[in-house]
């Protein structure tokens, strides 16, 4: 029974860190070295045999095997199976070191080896914890599917997903928007330029329906063991902030253009410039968030996989590029309408406050990005529910408040109609000329 084999390995292990404590003599290393031949060889075992613990959380144990791992880990009713994944992985090289450090010199294998026997016992003790609730689960499988396949592990509980209600208000309220957005779309919107913008917008609001509306029904009963409503649910949720991303460069760009006076030539070049970087940055991102949660054992460490890292590097790194670029290319933009007289006088103010709003809702992203950023290097952290709402959610759905009324972004459409009515005016007194 590995449980056994674990518990002798560290009644093992403390006898042996005990004698090598208190005997500091020539015999230290045939004694060490004998400690730690018995120590590998039980570790050794118990790792041969939990290793078909990764099976089961990569969703490839059928019910023969759940049954051998409920008949080695039968007490512990912890639900923290994502733990055990740098546990696992991290017992090995201890265990390695053990036997070199035993045939080298007393002293040199008696520090060495109490610092890894250590490390191991520790380890082992998480391991133990961890993988038996995973067992308790199998455990506790209906006896009617022992000849077939099961699946054992709720996903939504272990990424600690759980509130319902909470899925159906954001999905409601991006609902609402998406009913605000399009009326905008059809009926607010005078320029290519802001029909644009609420296009982008009403993308936003249908990958966040999609997302929540799944994450509510994989939350509902036991749908928490679909592992297909769970990886579509992921990878929504993770790729549906880009086009807000899409949205204050265009914003800004666009912004640049009037305050500088560029011509239709220029903006076009621009233009494809930024389409070129989001398709370079949403196309990693989506990539990386198809491979990692579709062929990747689930619960792993991106940081395991380099592909997927460069991958998510590239887009999140990007989307931040953009976004920092956003935020001081608003602040540049409002000081640069005062300083050149592109944009008529009467605009000018309501332009400003445009860029300010722009400014707000870059810091916004910020924030969402960061957050992400940090949970990409630190997968085991800041995992609960409420402080993913709070900082990656909330600051999308406060980014498109601004929007769900036209005041703000019809002051494009006033200075495009501005400008054309002006070179109406001008191409008509020409005529009169002639």
């Amino acid at each position: 029974m590995s449980s056994i084999l674990l518990d002798t390995a560290q009644a093992t292990l403390t006898a042996a860190m005990t004698a090598t404590l208190t005997q500091q003599t020539s015999s230290t290393t045939s004694a060490v070295l004998s400690a730690t031949e018995t120590v590998t060889s039980i570790l050794a075992s118990a790792f041969a045999t939990t290793s078909s613990l990764s099976a089961v959380v990569s969703i490839e144990a059928t019910t023969t095997l759940a049954v051998d791992i409920a008949s080695v880990f039968t007490t512990t009713t912890a639900e923290d199976i994502l733990s055990v994944i740098p546990s696992i992985s991290s017992i090995a090289a201890p265990v390695d070191n053990l036997v070199l450090a035993a045939v080298t010199s007393d002293l040199e294998a008696s520090s060495a080896f109490i610092t890894a026997t250590a490390t191991v016992a520790k380890t082992t003790t998480t391991l133990l914890s961890t993988a038996t609730a995973t067992a308790t689960l199998a455990a506790n499988a209906p006896p009617t599917t022992i000849s077939n396949p099961v699946t054992l592990i709720n996903y939504a509980k272990t990424v600690q997903w759980s509130s319902v209600e909470a899925a159906y208000i954001f999905m409601a309220i991006a609902v609402l928007m998406a009913l605000v957005t399009i009326r905008n779309l059809v009926y607010k919107a005078k320029s290519k330029h802001t029909k644009t913008i609420y296009f982008y917008l009403l993308l936003w609001c249908i990958f966040r329906i999609i997302a929540f509306a799944v994450r509510g029904c994989i939350l509902t009963g036991g749908n928490g063991q679909d592992f297909t409503l769970y990886k579509w649910a992921s990878i929504v949720s993770s790729v549906g902030f880009m086009p807000l991303a899409e949205v204050l460069a265009f914003c800004t760009l666009e912004g640049t253009a009037l305050a500088y006076g560029f011509t239709a030539k220029i903006r076009s070049r621009f233009d494809l410039l930024v389409k070129a970087l989001f398709a370079v940055f949403g196309v990693s991102l989506t990539a990386f968030a198809i491979d990692f949660t579709c062929n990747k054992p689930f619960g792993s460490n991106p940081k395991d996989y380099l592909i997927d890292v460069v991958l998510r590097e590239v887009g999140f790194n990007g989307l931040t590029l953009i976004t920092l670029y956003t935020l001081f290319g608003s602040i540049r933009n409002m000081v640069a309408v005062v300083q050149h007289p592109n944009v008529p006088a009467m605009f000018v103010s309501r332009f400003r406050v445009m860029m300010g709003v722009v400014c707000v809702q870059s810091v916004l992203m910020v924030v969402k990005l960061v957050y992400s950023i940090y949970r990409n290097w630190n997968p085991f952290e800041l995992r609960d529910e409420a402080i993913w709402y709070g900082l990656s959610i909330a600051p999308e759905y406060l980014f498109l408040m601004f929007y769900l009324d036209h005041g703000f972004l019809k002051v494009y459409d006033d200075i495009e109609q501005f400008n054309a009515s002006e070179e109406d005016a001008k191409h008509a007194q020409n005529k009169d000329a002639f």
